[in-house]
């Protein structure tokens, strides 16, 4: 019987983008200085590694409930679904689904640090 695996690609939304390029370009200084092993460096490891989980295994975050959606989210009507990525130092992957039998489209969202997630979310400190 011949299976027909479904096509799954990561992208990321422009303001996760100008985060993950402005990563890339301070870890670009740090080599230059020949830092290594920096906290940008093992974030963007980090990254790295979710998004190349997230093309095999679309779901392998945590999926946040619709009713906890921060209203950011929300004007985004196309938005019907949330996941949410732990990374390296408490950063966060935020990211969205959709998708057919033949194609899934992982869209990252947002990269943010803690501190910016809680406030996201509406979270706070006791």
């Amino acid at each position: 019987m011949l299976s027909i695996s479904r096509i799954i690609r990561v992208i990321f939304a422009q303001e996760a983008e100008q985060e993950y390029q402005k990563l890339i370009q301070a870890v670009k200084e740090e080599k230059t200085n020949l830092i290594e092993n920096s906290e940008n460096q093992k974030l963007i490891k980090s990254i790295d590694e979710k998004i190349d989980r997230l093309k095999y295994v679309p779901d392998s975050g945590i999926q946040i409930s619709r009713k906890l959606f921060p209203s950011k989210y929300l004007i985004q009507n196309d938005i019907n679904n949330l996941w949410k990525l732990n990374l390296f130092n408490y950063w966060r992957l935020i990211y969205t689904m959709r998708g057919d039998k033949a194609e899934v489209l992982c869209i990252v969202l947002d990269l943010i640090d803690h501190p910016t997630y809680n406030k996201i979310f509406g979270y706070r400190k006791r």
